[in-house]
């Protein structure tokens, strides 16, 4: 099922995912991408009646959860991907995602994210090593960017609905997330609200279309956290690269005094290094 999807007509290609092998250097080509999917509510039948539905329409909370339990279903470890879920509630939708293999973590999820949660998911995600965060609705995106934020972990929100709400649009501004969205209405709105092509894709999601519709979608989400998750780790790698060379001390290597030139790359060394000892080479 690892393989690039088939797109339907009309659709706006997703943003090129990195290659696996472009994380080589950290040994984790063998291993499968630790996908953390924070999913900002349960199904509308399952959510306590006196809980506030918060920013996200019960369409989009039914689109957002079933999105997660297809992903679930399609994609594992032989996709390279392994799930963990955090969702606000536990119940009939948190008993689904462990009998997917999940690993679930409940934690409450309102519009302004608790201190409290924030704690959890920084723990969740450098206990568990996490790769990527995967946030569904404007509550999750919060909390994933704060915690991805701080933990400098990526972040891939997927948006239900025809239009970018203000709080996906704050989030994406402040932590610059990834962006994912489920209908083309909501693609060419982020554009047109500055959004830059290459960080926002289109994965067509309808629980009611046809299953080679769903499977090339889901495909290529998989694909998409895979290489945010590849592309965050070349960027980290290269982070510590010059972080290394910022701090180590300035060595260079003797020059062979047959190089052209030796006298004058001598001088700029001397003058580089303080106290170097000074050769002389005499011409011949």
């Amino acid at each position: 099922m690892n393989r690039p999807a088939a797109r339907r007509p009309g659709t706006i290609p997703a943003l090129p995912a990195a290659p696996l092998a472009a994380s080589a250097g950290a040994g984790a080509t063998s291993q499968a991408v630790h996908v953390v999917e924070v999913v900002g509510a349960v199904p509308p039948d399952e959510a306590n009646e006196d809980a506030p539905s918060g920013l996200a329409s019960a369409a989009d909370r039914l689109g957002a959860t079933e999105l997660v339990e297809r992903l679930l279903e399609r994609l594992g470890p032989d996709d390279g991907l392994r799930f963990t879920v955090v969702c606000p509630a536990d119940g009939a939708f948190a008993e689904r995602m462990r009998s997917r293999g999940a690993e679930v973590v409940i934690v409450a999820m309102p519009d302004d994210p608790p201190w409290h949660a924030i704690q959890v998911l920084v723990g969740l995600i450098r206990n568990r090593q996490a790769d990527v965060l995967h946030a569904h609705l404007p509550n999750a995106h919060r909390l994933a960017g704060l915690a991805g934020g701080i933990t400098r972990t990526p972040v891939l929100s997927s948006v239900q609905g025809s239009q970018l709400d203000m709080p996906d649009l704050e989030v994406h501004r402040l932590i610059a997330s990834q962006l994912s969205v489920v209908s083309e209405a909501s693609y060419f709105h982020a554009l047109g609200l500055g959004i830059a092509q290459e960080r926002i894709s289109l994965e067509p999601f309808d629980a009611q279309a046809d299953e080679d519709a769903m499977a090339a979608s889901l495909d290529a989400l998989g694909e998409r956290l895979r290489g945010v998750a590849a592309q965050a780790a070349v960027a980290g790698s290269r982070g510590a690269a010059q972080a290394r060379a910022l701090t180590q001390p300035l060595t260079p290597e003797p020059v062979p005094a047959t190089t052209a030139g030796a006298p004058a790359v001598r001088a700029v060394l001397d003058e580089l290094v303080p106290g170097r000892t000074r050769t002389v080479v005499r011409d011949r």
